[in-house]
């Protein structure tokens, strides 16, 4: 290695970037820059060692190096790349998404930064801290191209998608820009979430950002156009479509967000009682068509205003937080949880496994789930009630199951509440089955 002391070709940057298209850079990167950069040099190499060969005998702006997860002392040579760039040029590795651990442990020898395949361009440029000097936002054209009937009744079913699950709406966006632009493929990336209408798109021809408020909100990434170039009516296209997009995902942001709030009780972070009656009709209208059983539990905890009197609402408020969050881990995945108002909460136990026969024992894993749940809710401390801490808080419950019970939510909602008060009368600590009140299921039998 040359000794920083002996001379180099250019003490300042010459704004050149070193690509080292090692196996883990997609070499198109190196067409991508030179196209996008026409003025900036884009020199390359084929190895680590031979960039640290190369920054020795000169000095350039920023270095993209590939990394992959097999090469031996990485971090050793990204040491290396670090003495010979010198302290003002930028190192970004570029690695696959199987690499980014590796990649990451690599930042502690020098380098300032990773990305990870496939590349987006603007991320690329604000890694290597380059500035276009012709970006498409700059070119205006005083109207958007005409839309066809096909692309406007696409953005009507996107804008109606608003309040569906967000996949939906990404993947109905994506096939509105596709339609617009006459690409084999468009893929919308937005916070973790990828959608794609045609080809998957890994080598973007045209990207667009789509911009929150907050910065950039997504990614649009086009592919290949299905025949001939794209034109700069294309390009003024994606634009548009980019910044309705971005309006878009932000009205569905917001309109989720009232939703879950409408939706979510605010001490617990459970689903609410309006939110618990819309989703037991759903369930039951499921079951009906399916022939699934469901079983409905009610509950309370006992003597809760005693503990709310003696030691305050801040004690309250930690046992309908802890009872939530108990509530969470021991029913199953699919089962629905919500606080009911005070100290009440219902669970709506459901089986997918298949149809319901004639003397189904389906209320069984109900009290398989709260046998577990209460014997966590008697061992767990409760800072705030002190020496009662433990072992003192218990429920009382009670089950109706549908469609032996009651067939309707309503119906279903009265029986469960006629058991829990006769577990109620029963003397507390048991969870009753509608029907069976002679033989209540106590804290003992679980």
């Amino acid at each position: 290695m040359t000794s920083r002391d002996e001379p180099i070709e250019a003490e300042k940057s010459t704004g050149e970037v070193l690509v080292v298209a090692a196996a883990a850079v997609d070499t198109s990167i190196i067409d991508d820059l030179r196209r996008r950069f026409p003025d900036r040099p884009i020199a390359t190499c084929d190895s680590l060692l031979s960039a640290i060969s190369t920054l020795n005998r000169r000095r350039v702006h920023a270095v993209l190096a590939g990394v992959n997860g097999s090469q031996p002392r990485l971090e050793d040579a990204v040491a290396g790349l670090r003495e010979a760039a010198g302290d003002d040029a930028r190192i970004i590795l570029c690695c696959v998404p199987e690499a980014e651990p590796v990649a990451r442990r690599a930042l502690a020898a020098g380098a300032d930064d990773y990305i990870v395949y496939p590349l987006m361009y603007d991320e690329v440029d604000t890694a290597l801290g380059l500035t276009r000097p012709f970006v498409w936002r700059e070119h205006r054209l005083t109207a958007a191209p005409a839309a066809s009937l096909a692309e406007l009744d696409l953005l009507g079913k996107v804008l109606s998608q608003i309040d569906e699950k967000p996949i939906v709406l990404l993947e109905t966006l994506a096939s509105l820009v596709r339609r617009a632009l006459q690409a084999d493929g468009v893929t919308v990336v937005v916070s973790g979430s990828v959608a794609t209408s045609g080809e998957a798109v890994a080598r973007p021809v045209l990207t667009a950002p789509m911009t929150g408020d907050s910065g950039v909100a997504g990614q649009l990434l086009v592919g290949a156009r299905r025949c001939g170039p794209y034109t700069p009516d294309d390009t003024q296209k994606l634009t548009h479509y980019a910044a309705i997009a971005g309006h878009i995902l932000k009205a569905a942001f917001r309109q989720r967000h009232l939703r879950d709030m409408a939706h979510t009780d605010e001490l617990s972070d459970l689903p609410n009682r309006r939110c618990f009656h819309e989703a037991l009709g759903q369930t039951l209208s499921q079951a009906r068509s399916d022939r699934l059983p469901v079983t409905l539990l009610m509950c309370d905890i006992d003597d809760f205003k005693t503990y709310n009197d003696e030691y305050g609402h801040d004690a309250g408020d930690e046992i309908i937080k802890t009872t939530a969050e108990l509530f969470r881990r021991y029913c199953r995945e699919h089962d629905l949880v919500a606080r009911y108002g005070g100290d009440e909460f219902v669970v709506v136990f459901w089986d997918p496994r298949g149809p319901r026969v004639a003397g189904s024992t389906h209320p069984a894993c109900a009290f398989d789930v709260l046998k577990r749940f209460k014997e966590a809710l008697r061992s767990h401390k409760f800072n705030k009630l002190g020496a009662r801490g433990h072992g003192q808080l218990t429920i009382s419950g009670g089950l109706a199951s549908f469609p032996w019970d009651a067939d309707t939510a309503d119906a279903l909602i009265t029986r469960a509440d006629e058991a829990l008060l006769q577990a109620k009368r029963g003397g507390k600590d048991r969870i009753y089955l509608i029907g069976e009140h002679q033989q209540p299921r106590n804290s003992a039998a679980g």
